[in-house]
């Protein structure tokens, strides 16, 4: 009948693999590193690999409940109250015991936390903190390793309950999120958490500019300059014109409309920003035809010298050269 012979008349059992090799029968127990979280509930079961066992039972000191059924048994832990915690479990096949242990683990994890020390300012330092904290066997130190990442940040990594990052803000960070994972290695399993924060990045007035149609106009033409400002919090805008300059404000303050522009509102035009980072400012200058100010003007003086020169340059030219001499009244 082979090695294995028939179930009853066996000492050992055994199961046949190909070949006829006989496998001694054995028991296991799932998980095989069971861990949890401290005062919660934990369910194991043993299993047998062969059916015919005398006796399949879980040997441990807390006191077991579970049901049990053809080849498996379980154990129900409803208050894990060990930190560690040796479990066996057996099977009896004929006279052979077979026996399988492990050890339960209990832990105590509290999610990452993270904090901005201060305000995030553009074209500042400052640093983003991630703090972690897990407990397990009082014997021995929690593995415990923290991440921090995203955000257009390197990633930094540090074993222990606690990681920092040190940076320069930058605007375009504002809105993007930073998260800190937070990785406990229980034996060959490791428990997972993690904690995300929003950069909010304040930034002093930038890119402050300003657009006109043009810089030259006509008296009784329509003005109009306006101003744009970057920054957090949105910047004020004020504006700084030409003296008696009468104007009209729209778009909350970022556009100067002139209706019938006249002389005396030609001049600099200065828009500034401000918010309680700091201040920024442009300025353009508008231009009149016909003004002092008017780039007409000195092209007219330097063409009519350009004429009158070249016309004493001709004349003597042609008294020099050809006896040439005006003719008289």
């Amino acid at each position: 009948m082979g090695p294995c012979r028939s179930w009853g008349a066996m000492a050992l059992l055994c199961l046949l693999v190909p070949g006829g090799h006989p496998v001694p029968c054995r028991v296991s127990i799932s998980p095989e590193e069971p861990t949890v979280e401290f005062g919660t509930s934990l369910l194991l079961n043993c299993t047998s690999s062969c059916r015919n066992y005398s006796r399949l039972s879980w040997e441990v000191s807390v006191a077991k409940t579970g049901p049990w059924g053809p080849g498996w048994v379980s154990l129900s832990i409803p208050n894990v109250t060990d930190w560690s915690l040796k479990l066996q479990c057996f099977g009896v096949f004929g006279e052979q015991r077979r026996i399988a242990t492990t050890t339960l683990r209990a832990y105590r994890f509290s999610p990452p936390q993270i904090y901005l020390e201060g305000d995030a300012v553009a074209g500042k330092e400052t640093r983003v903190t991630c703090n972690a904290s897990a407990q397990v066997s009082p014997t021995d130190p929690p593995n415990l390793r923290l991440t921090l990442r995203g955000g257009g940040l390197p990633p930094s990594t540090h074993r222990g309950p606690s990681v920092e990052l040190d940076f320069t803000a930058q605007p375009e960070q504002h809105g993007r999120e930073v998260t800190c994972e937070a990785a406990l290695r229980l034996g060959h399993r490791t428990v997972n958490a993690s904690a995300t924060v929003t950069l909010w990045v304040w930034a002093a007035p930038h890119d402050v500019r300003l657009w006109a149609p043009r810089t030259v106009f006509t008296a009784g033409d329509n003005l109009t300059v306006t101003c744009r400002a970057e920054g957090n919090p949105p910047p004020q805008l004020r504006w700084e014109l030409p003296t008696n300059a009468s104007l009209e404000l729209w778009d909350g303050g970022t556009t100067v409309i002139v209706p019938a522009a006249q002389r005396a509102h030609g001049g600099t035009y200065r828009c500034l920003a401000e918010n309680r980072y700091g201040a920024g400012a442009a300025s353009v200058d508008i231009l009149f035809q016909g003004s002092s100010r008017s780039p007409l003007i000195p092209v007219a003086v330097t063409v009519a010298v350009a004429t009158v020169l070249v016309v004493l340059a001709v004349s003597w030219w042609l008294y020099h050269t050809q006896g040439w001499k005006p003719m008289p009244d």
